[in-house]
């Protein structure tokens, strides 16, 4: 095992975000205890003496903690991703160390703002692993439902409307115009952030709409 629980003929990155959008955006900080994590992200194992990169999609959740969503692969079918990187380690060693990664890059960006005299230089920790995490899953790209080019539209997958509920929800949470966030959040206007969030309640992700409520009652 490598210094941060990574088995040995592998390489791991970890980094904010799914692949479905490309890690783009900034997934939105919940607290585990007494650390932040991206409340969505993803692990990336990549195989020294086999064949193979696989990406282990997580969920954080202060409720739940963090779970296993989805396994993607760009180099075989995703049920033998699965199996490659099982038989190198269980599913709680790659959380793990995908969870260490992303504490430790957190705290760096949080010291390197009260601490640090460019603090900047310390925020590109998350951008790092961003750039790093689109090289290993480029192959990738191109055979995900939702990748798209400027000007196309985003297939309107379930895991994509979870995320959208859940940037929504937090932003609900602290008090933030919620559709405005996803909009920023995922780059994209505020009508076509308005339609997914519509979307999102018909699949039951969001809660409904309180009557002379702006935002969703969310189930409180």
């Amino acid at each position: 095992m490598q210094n941060d629980g990574v088995p040995d003929g592998w390489d791991y990155v970890a980094a904010p975000g799914w692949p479905y959008d490309q890690f783009r955006g900034e997934p939105p900080l919940v607290d585990l205890g007494h650390l932040k994590m991206p409340s969505h992200f993803t692990g990336i194992a990549v195989g020294k003496k086999v064949r193979a990169t696989v990406a282990l999609c997580f969920r954080a959740a202060p409720q739940s903690g963090v779970q296993l969503v989805s396994v993607m692969t760009g180099d075989t079918g995703a049920d033998f991703g699965l199996e490659t990187v099982l038989e190198a380690a269980g599913i709680a060693t790659w959380k793990h160390a995908a969870f260490m990664q992303l504490v430790n890059s957190s705290a760096t960006e949080w010291l390197g703002e009260i601490l640090a005299p460019q603090a900047d230089q310390s925020a590109s920790a998350f951008e790092r692993k961003k750039e790093e995490a689109r090289r290993l899953l480029a192959p990738l790209f191109d055979l995900l439902p939702t990748h798209q080019t400027p000007g196309q539209r985003r297939s309107l997958t379930p895991d994509h409307l979870a995320n959208v509920a859940e940037v929504y929800s937090e932003a609900h949470k602290q008090g933030q115009p919620p559709t405005v966030a996803v909009a920023e959040h995922f780059g994209v206007s505020h009508s076509a952030a308005a339609k997914w969030v519509g979307a999102a309640r018909k699949q039951g992700q969001l809660g409904p709409v309180a009557k002379g409520s702006r935002g969703s009652v969310e189930g409180d």
